[in-house]
């Protein structure tokens, strides 16, 4: 009986242990997850206060950050520049006032009721893929003499 009795108490001592560390580790995870709130909260928090300060750039100039700030335009104006490449691709036209798309045969804005013109025409610069035959005689030579094989 002495086996079985050291057998029940190392199995309700092990028992105990695995729920001490499933505790603990239950534990540290809440913890975990309430320092990435926290982290969430400061990174809101830091990138509102960034875009107050790009937004104030002309007001309080930082001479710092002055290469950001050019960045942060640059990727404002591309970001433009792809919404109205999408507009195009879809056939249509963006109002020059309010930024609404508006169908291509549109002459009035019906967000704004501004006047919409139509776009300038793209143009494609001419591609040129002819092969100039008489430059590769020898190509030409080369096939004639093997097709006699």
């Amino acid at each position: 009986m002495d086996f079985f009795s050291k057998v029940g108490s190392t199995i309700s001592s092990k028992s105990k242990d695995v729920a001490k560390k499933a505790k603990e580790l239950a534990e540290v995870s809440s913890l975990n997850g309430q320092i990435n709130t926290q982290e969430d909260i400061i990174n809101r928090l830091c990138l509102e206060i960034g875009k107050n300060v790009y937004e104030r750039r002309d007001v309080f100039p930082d001479n710092a950050l002055a290469e950001k700030y050019t960045a942060v335009s640059n990727a404002y104006a591309e970001i433009e520049r792809l919404k109205s490449a999408i507009i195009s691709v879809k056939g249509a036209k963006q109002c020059p006032s309010c930024g609404v798309e508006v169908v291509l045969d549109a002459v009035f804005c019906p967000a704004c009721g501004a006047l919409v013109p139509n776009p300038e025409p793209v143009m494609y610069p001419e591609q040129t893929t002819e092969f100039d035959f008489a430059e590769n005689d020898s190509t030409e030579n080369d096939f004639t003499e093997n097709s006699s094989l």
